[in-house]
């Protein structure tokens, strides 16, 4: 190649490079919101094919038509030739920014993509990715303007980066993980108990109950929000563990069958309680008997002389309680470890007796609406109680505890209509739960959902009898997606609610517009789960 057709293949080159990383913003947070696995990546990939295709192409359409326009140019004068390039180049560059900007619309995302360290080694492995395939196509055809293509693929070559990084990302984990264990080893010769929590659902809010019931009388230490993976221990444990405490509580998920195993080797727990199993994550875990196996591991990992927490319910759990052979309670019904009795549910909480065994009775009050939740509040006082809180002092910290984030929270709007926030739960136990706590109040009730996510060959059926569910309580049903609500909508039907009473939106923008405008005071609307950005 000659002088200026040389610069311009470099500079071409890089610009196109470069211009990946704005335009790949949509695909790096939908790598981020499935944990960076490629299997979630790839789903995502073939439920969000047009979005996930159409920047690649617009930048690779744009990208091939801007190094074309230079052709003429190199029959130029050197100067004017490479300064004409500079301009093709940074109008590619121009165009990757605005592929960004419309694909990923900051304000419009429900979940944002976090710029992490792991994004930024993700990003330079895509643009060295570029560089070198540009290198390599150059080689081969000796056209400057080819490499002008490679954004075309951008969803592969992102998918490539992930899988040249990955085992980068498996060191630092690594390393991480090594830090976490040791810092926990120090502290335990100090005495701190490490106590795990799991289950389909509930583990957030028994976590956060125990927390506030041992912070009574002990310096505790509970993850934070959802951090229940084991990068997320694995931060908390180094940025917060300090030697003032004496608990360290760690909410425990598993999206497939190894997790909870990986998590009990990371924190070692010496104490754990297993909430509920149920239907959630049946895509990557396979069958509720997976499910269970795997929240067990928990329990499987204690030591023998810990301690296990069971919930009772008539099935999985109870089960499992029955073939644990280390120390264990459990909880839920007359004659167990703790029950509760005298329930008085209201929507914004309620109060029951607390009943032990020996006989003992004390009244109690919360403001976590539900029956579901008196079961958790008794997992955690069981726990509580087994290192030394009184029923008393149980008492006293359920007044401090309020509903975790998108939790059933209760509000009210503007308008006078109070809105019941269930966005964070997406199985179909605890949407029924919510849908008995919207009962429980007066006037008209709405729900808005989109159903159902990652239950396998169950979810249609499982949308079908939410829409039945809906259609006992509800009189006007808000469906976000219309593909993915149609069995929820078939339900509602054949059920016995109006077809004018039940609503199909794109969005849930459009929802949200749709109650602001139709609810006022004596409506109540629940917001019964909330899909992530790549479900949408």
């Amino acid at each position: 190649m000659s002088g200026p057709t040389l610069t311009a293949a470099v500079l071409l080159s890089l610009a196109a490079a470069a211009a990946m990383l704005p335009a790949s913003k949509r695909l790096m947070q939908y790598f981020q919101l499935g944990s960076y696995q490629f299997g979630a990546y790839a789903r995502s990939f073939i439920r969000q094919l047009m979005k996930c295709l159409w920047p690649g192409l617009a930048l690779g359409l744009a990208a091939a038509l801007l190094s074309l326009a230079v052709i003429p140019a190199l029959r130029w004068p050197s100067v004017p030739a490479i300064l004409f390039t500079v301009l093709m180049a940074a109008l590619i560059l121009l165009a990757g920014y605005v592929i960004g900007l419309l694909t990923y619309r900051e304000r419009k995302v429900k979940t944002r993509l976090v710029i992490t360290a792991r994004v930024r080694r993700l990003s330079i492995a895509l643009f060295a990715e570029g560089l070198l395939l540009s290198f390599l196509l150059l080689r081969l055809t000796h056209r400057f303007w080819i490499p002008a293509l490679i954004p075309l693929l951008m969803p592969m070559w992102l998918f490539l980066a992930a899988l040249i990084t990955w085992p980068v990302e498996k060191g630092i984990q690594m390393l991480y993980r090594k830090d976490a264990k040791g810092i926990l080893d120090h502290y335990r010769a100090s005495g701190l108990a490490v106590i795990g929590i799991t289950g389909s659902y509930g583990k957030t809010t028994v976590k956060n109950l125990l927390a506030a019931m041992l912070s009574q009388r002990y310096p505790t230490l509970a993850t934070p929000a959802s951090f229940n993976t084991p990068m997320g221990l694995a931060r908390c444990i180094r940025e917060e563990l300090g030697q003032q405490h004496l608990f360290f509580i760690a909410e425990m998920g598993a999206r497939h069958p190894w997790d909870i195993r990986v998590l009990s080797r990371l924190i070692r727990p010496d104490a754990g309680i297993l909430t509920s199993i149920g239907p959630q994550h049946l895509q990557t875990m396979g069958s509720i008997e997976r499910i269970g196996r795997t929240k067990y591991d928990l329990i499987r990992g204690l030591p023998k002389h810990g301690f296990a927490v069971f919930n009772f319910d008539g099935k999985y759990v109870s089960g499992y309680y029955e073939k644990t052979s280390i120390p264990k309670a459990l909880a839920g019904i007359p004659g167990s470890d703790l029950w509760a009795e005298d329930l008085d549910l209201f929507p914004e909480g309620s109060r029951f007796t607390l009943c032990l065994p020996s006989g003992e009775r004390l009244a109690c009050e919360t403001r976590l609406a539900g029956d579901h939740n008196i079961r958790n509040i008794l997992l955690a006082a069981l726990m509580a109680m087994h290192y030394g809180i009184t029923p008393e002092e149980i008492r006293n910290a359920l007044i401090s505890v309020n509903p975790p984030a998108s939790r059933l929270q209760v509000t009210t709007r503007g308008k006078g209509y109070k809105v019941i926030n269930n966005g964070f739960n997406s199985n179909p136990d605890s949407s029924r739960k919510a849908l008995q706590v919207l009962s429980s109040y007066p006037g008209r009730h709405v729900v808005v959902t989109p159903g159902f996510i990652e239950l396998g060959r169950q979810e249609e059926q499982s949308n079908r009898r939410l829409g039945s569910d809906i259609a006992a309580v509800a009189q006007m049903a808000l469906l976000v997606g219309e593909k993915h609500t149609r069995p929820i909508r078939e339900g509602l039907l054949e059920n016995g609610m109006a077809e004018e009473n039940v609503h199909v939106f794109a969005s849930l923008a459009q929802a949200n517009e749709f109650v602001q405008e139709n609810c006022g005071p004596g409506d109540v609307v629940l917001y019964e789960n909330d899909l992530p950005d790549h479900y949408s």
